[in-house]
């Protein structure tokens, strides 16, 4: 059996002292920030702008050599920490660009489905660590569901961030002039002159007397040194709009874990007077004691990180093969693969990631074993989750209530019972919520042969397919954003201080769920019609094997009609009804993108 050499590490006591370990490199950035006034460029408010500014960065990173641009402005005015905290990060050699592409096509092909295994089974797994992400949240926090969506549009948000084409890539630099690499070389014998290699030898700069003349030897050995430092710079770097969201993630998590365990030295916010939001409430009651590591271990460690990204990498695959979704062994290494690349950014430790596929699993199980368990809050968070889902979904047959609870169950098995408030275990175990289980469980199944078979026998229609996943999925993704003022991943002045956007009342909410539903629907019908052409195509060829006209014809004309209502479907109605979805008061749509006005 194969055994990952690392594997044998993950011990108890490894992983208990994974627990005391979170990020020294983005704590120490996060005190600075804290330690600054709120107003400054190097406060909390600054940071934040630099997360903006971030955006600019990695649309438009030419706007970086533009002299006087704006972009470049701004970015001049942090301190040289902040101002290179986004810059690329060099590319260990295990990066495989091929992987990282093969990634990228599978969630190009299958984004949709992939959002609902990070909804059904990646976040609720998240949810069962008693000791980890559930202990972040207090009870206060979890009354009002809108400050957990909040965090999990901002999940959905990283998850298309890193996976979609070019989101995380490998960029790659010139060799390096290694003149330079002699000069200073040559500068560290002879400090007093600034030395200049014209060729074969080297003269000091003009205005300098050199202090000796080197020989041909000790050319030769700077010559060498200078070969060797030059081999030694990285070439290769990381970057990308999935690169940009797993370090907002990084700087968050720091974020969050110093105003857990220093909450005496977050400034207070809010007026004097009754609150005006759950927020200001919390930020204005005294300094609550510190985190409670001996206990819990540090907020948001490595043995935390490490399975919140195998959630992905690892649960994501697990959960599209249950569906009947066919994966090779090296689509899903590659897909873990990728998730190593985030965890690295993302400042996890090497000997907590692993690519290969029978290792990830041993570790994902290694630590909910330790970890998994009920609590109260993680029961409050999976029903925020299934809150999210319900504002998809429609009311007829009670489909709202139920498919939430059916897809957790399907994806989740045994750990359900660990996720689920008695009413809805009472859903679930119901005759019509087993009959929902069986049948969507079916119904996915069947769909993934059908649809996987049409990609290889008709293989351009991968891209009409790719477009139409895609698309929706960035759609579904932007209409969180509407009801939120706070920008994803900003930097809060306390652990709750999310708010609605103006305009995002309750009868906004409402529209925006119709709209949801209506993109549901969008999207159901011309996978439906795609089943009836085959059907359609079926029935023309038995009737030509069975030499009857009328069979084959009315079977190729339904067949062609039906394709071309999936067409229709895909092509026209489905981008309209995505166009048209509802913007609260001073938002307006610019390329996809929500914009406050």
């Amino acid at each position: 059996m194969y055994r990952d050499p690392i594997t044998t590490r993950w011990t108890d006591n490894f992983l208990d002292s994974a627990r005391q370990d979170a990020d020294d490199y983005g704590d120490t950035l996060a005190a600075d920030i804290f330690s600054s006034p709120a107003i400054t460029a190097s406060g909390r408010l600054g940071y934040n702008k630099l997360i903006s500014l971030a955006d600019t960065l990695e649309s438009d990173p030419e706007l970086m050599i533009i002299p006087g641009s704006e972009l470049a402005t701004d970015m001049a005015s942090f301190p040289e920490e902040l101002r290179n905290y986004y810059a690329p990060m060099p590319a260990p050699d295990w990066v495989d660009e091929g992987k990282l592409e093969t990634a990228a096509i599978f969630w190009e092909n299958n984004s949709l489905a992939m959002l609902g295994v990070l909804y059904a089974a990646s976040l609720p797994a998240c949810y069962l660590m008693k000791n980890g992400i559930p202990a972040l949240y207090q009870t206060e926090k979890l009354r009002d569901q809108k400050y957990i969506f909040q965090r999990i549009y901002e999940t959905g948000v990283m998850l298309e961030g890193v996976m979609k084409p070019g989101g995380l890539r490998v960029v790659q630099d010139v060799q390096p002039d290694i003149s330079c690499f002699v000069e200073a070389a040559l500068h560290k014998l002879d400090p007093q002159a600034k030395w200049k290699l014209n060729g074969q030898t080297a003269t000091p700069s003009p205005g300098l007397n050199a202090v000796k003349t080197f020989t041909k030897s000790e050319m030769h050995a700077a010559i060498l040194e200078a070969r060797a430092e030059a081999k030694n710079q990285p070439r290769r770097f990381i970057w990308g709009s999935g690169y940009i969201q797993a370090k907002k993630v990084r700087l968050l998590h720091s974020s969050m874990r110093y105003m857990l365990m220093y909450p005496d030295k977050v400034h207070p916010r809010g007026t004097a007077g009754a609150p005006a939001s759950l927020s200001e409430k919390l930020s204005q009651r005294p300094p609550t004691q510190p985190w409670p590591s001996e206990k819990f271990g540090k907020p948001v460690n490595q043995e935390d990180l490490a399975f919140t990204l195998l959630t992905f990498g690892y649960l994501i695959p697990k959960g599209m093969e249950s569906w009947g979704c066919r994966l090779s062994d090296a689509e899903k290494e590659a897909f873990l693969h990728l998730w190593r690349v985030v965890g690295h950014v993302m400042g996890l430790r090497d000997d907590l990631m692993t690519d290969n596929w029978q290792a990830g699993g041993e570790l994902y199980n290694a630590i909910l074993k330790r970890q998994g368990g009920t609590s109260e809050a993680g029961i409050a968070l999976t029903d925020a989750v299934m809150g999210f889902l319900r504002s998809y979904l429609p009311e007829a047959f009670h489909l709202r209530e139920y498919i939430p609870v059916v897809l957790i169950a399907d994806l989740m098995g045994e750990s359900t019972k660990d996720l689920l408030a008695p009413k809805d275990i009472a859903l679930l175990n119901s005759a019509y919520g087993r009959f929902l289980q069986t049948t969507l469980h079916f119904s996915l199944t069947l769909y993934y042969r059908y649809y996987q078979g049409v990609l290889e026998a008709f293989p351009f229609s991968q891209r009409l397919f790719g477009n139409m996943f895609s698309n929706v999925s960035e759609a579904l993704i932007a209409s969180w954003r509407d009801e939120f003022r706070r920008e994803p991943f900003f930097i809060p002045a306390d652990a709750t201080s999310w708010q609605l956007r103006r305009g995002a009342d309750e009868e906004f909410s409402a529209t925006l769920q119709t709209w949801r539903v209506e993109v549901l629907t969008a999207i159901v019908m011309p996978i439906l019609w795609l089943g009836l052409t085959g059907v359609a195509g079926i029935a023309g060829l038995l009737g030509m094997f069975l030499h009857s006209d009328l069979l084959a014809w009315s079977g190729l004309a339904a067949c062609i009609l039906m394709f071309f209502n999936a067409f229709h479907g895909i092509d026209t109605r489905l981008p309209k009804v995505c166009a048209a979805r509802p913007k609260p008061q001073g938002i307006h749509l610019n390329r996809s993108k929500t914009v406050t006005s």
